[in-house]
């Protein structure tokens, strides 16, 4: 290869006799204290309180509480996460730019988004886990199906909201790998404690139930409760992140700056539309939605498989989630400990594969006793590993170039939701018909197989894409072509960046 072609590889910003960049102004490596990582933890609380109402109970308190067939169950749901599919990579970039009035300005653009996910989520959610105040009894099923629509879609903006804007500030706050896994291990020891929250309440609730063993419209008042008691404890946990979170001052501009010493990227500044011109952006958005596909598609359907396939009262789809996430809680206090965290994010990757196939695999057997605790603890660990893995290999996918990271998470988030959405709508519409007083035996092969082959197949697919990325390091990228988008980016910021390198 010639000289010529070399240069056609690499976007030229200037040419290196014009700038000289002195040591003292390349932003070396910057962390935050463990009380803080603590406080960051903490900022996706409510988040995850309404995510485990989402996930675990939404479809069975549609189908077997609002009494609404499986079809439209699927159908909210399929509304909700394909609202969420398109809110992440929009609020992605929106929180990458200065779209908000100069007020929120003090607070920073990543907190403002979360603030603003905040409101939304507080005002939706309750109305959710809630039924339709102006139907009647004659009201056709269809008007009470479109009285959800808008709250769900307001309920998954916000929560996309914040949810973006919390893990972009992952790579803000710390530029350190080991560091950034910490904080990854703390947020999701946090979302184990909201998840094990929603249960310990539903399990109280639920058990209140006399005289009735399975899940009816006699418990709407127990799911409106927990969905107001979520909202109440997450507002007040929501206190603790605003009060002790820091978002670092002139991160935009100081992100700049980062791609100077950055070991991933040839440019001076990674625009939101260079990231498609990477293999590795392809390659990593597809390993996080299997993941997701398959804790997702595991927790919505898990209480299905417990009460039809097992045949265990209803208490069980609390008491057996709650065991999964105290397994889930042991595994993400492990993985935070230094030693740990630092170990290769692939060979962990890996163990989670083998807990998840090998839970797949149990399944299909009939679990008396014991061993259906043995198989919520093998779940708990597998969608442990995988989540806090598969996050940890997004920030490593970064690096340091966080001027456009809230992009690269909302666009992982797009596949992610997308993706449950659909397949949430095929299974809701392939479910067979089920009589709460008579158990068909078609229900209980048909979510054993739901629960076996959906999420064992997720996690054969992630296996290859994860043998794909074994040879390279994460984050490492080389431009293949010139994208005259991202040169005119990085034009438009010459002149913000270079008097603060010259200086």
């Amino acid at each position: 290869m010639n000289e010529e072609e070399q240069e056609g590889d690499v976007v030229r910003v200037r040419q290196c006799d014009e700038v000289v960049v002195p040591r003292r102004n390349v932003r070396p490596d910057h962390d935050i204290s463990f009380p803080r990582k603590v406080a960051y933890g903490v900022g996706h609380f409510y988040n995850d309180l309404c995510a485990s109402m989402w996930f675990t109970y939404l479809m069975i308190y549609m189908e077997k509480v609002l009494k609404f067939q499986s079809s439209r169950a699927g159908f909210l749901m399929l509304i909700g996460q394909v609202t969420d599919a398109i809110s992440t990579p929009l609020v992605g970039i929106f929180s990458d730019s200065s779209v908000l009035p100069a007020c929120f300005d003090k607070i920073g653009r990543r907190i403002s988004w979360h603030l603003i996910g905040t409101i939304l989520v507080s005002i939706s959610f309750p109305m959710i886990f809630n039924r339709c105040f102006l139907c009647k009894s004659d009201t056709s099923e269809w008007l009470e199906v479109l009285w959800f629509v808008p709250f769900i879609m307001v309920f998954q903006f916000g929560w996309a909201s914040v949810q973006i804007s919390h893990l972009a500030l992952i790579p803000e706050l710390s530029s350190v790998p080991s560091s950034r896994a910490t904080m990854n291990s703390l947020r999701y020891a946090f979302t184990v404690i909201a998840n094990l929250s929603v249960f310990f309440v539903l399990t109280w609730l639920l058990s209140e139930s006399i005289g009735h063993s399975a899940i009816g419209p006699w418990d709407l008042g127990h799911f409106r409760m927990a969905g107001l008691l979520a909202v109440a404890l997450g507002i007040s946990v929501s206190f603790v992140f605003y009060g002790l979170t820091r978002e670092p001052k002139n991160q935009r501009r100081l992100s700049r700056l980062n791609s100077f010493s950055s070991d991933a990227s040839e440019l001076v500044r990674m625009h939101w539309t260079s990231w498609f011109g990477h293999i590795q952006f392809y390659q990593i958005a597809l390993l996080y939605m299997l993941s997701r596909l398959y804790i997702n598609i595991s927790q919505v359907y898990f209480p299905f498989y417990i009460t039809m396939t097992q045949n265990y009262d209803k208490q069980y789809v609390a008491i057996l989630p709650m065991v999964s996430y105290i397994a889930s809680f042991s595994v993400s206090m492990i993985n935070s400990i230094s030693i740990v965290s630092k170990l290769s994010k692939k060979i962990l990757y890996t163990f989670g594969l083998a807990a998840g196939l090998m839970s797949c695999a149990t399944m299909m057997l009939d679990l008396p006793g014991w061993r259906i605790y043995g198989l919520a603890i093998g779940i708990g660990i597998a969608q442990a590993i995988l989540l806090i893995t598969s996050l940890s290999i997004t920030a490593d996918l970064i690096n340091k170039n966080t001027e456009s990271g809230a992009f690269v998470y909302g666009a992982m988030s797009f596949f992610d939701k997308l993706s449950n959405g659909i397949a949430y709508q095929l299974i809701e519409l392939w479910t067979p018909a089920y009589d709460a007083l008579k158990p068909h035996q078609a229900s209980a092969v048909f979510y054993r197989r739901v629960m076996v082959f959906v999420p064992g197949t997720c996690l054969v697919l992630a296996l290859l894409v994860l043998l794909s990325l074994a040879p390279f390091k994460i984050g490492e990228r080389r431009r293949a072509r010139n994208n005259r988008d991202d040169e005119q980016a990085i034009l438009d910021d010459q002149d913000d960046v270079y008097p603060e390198i010259t200086a």
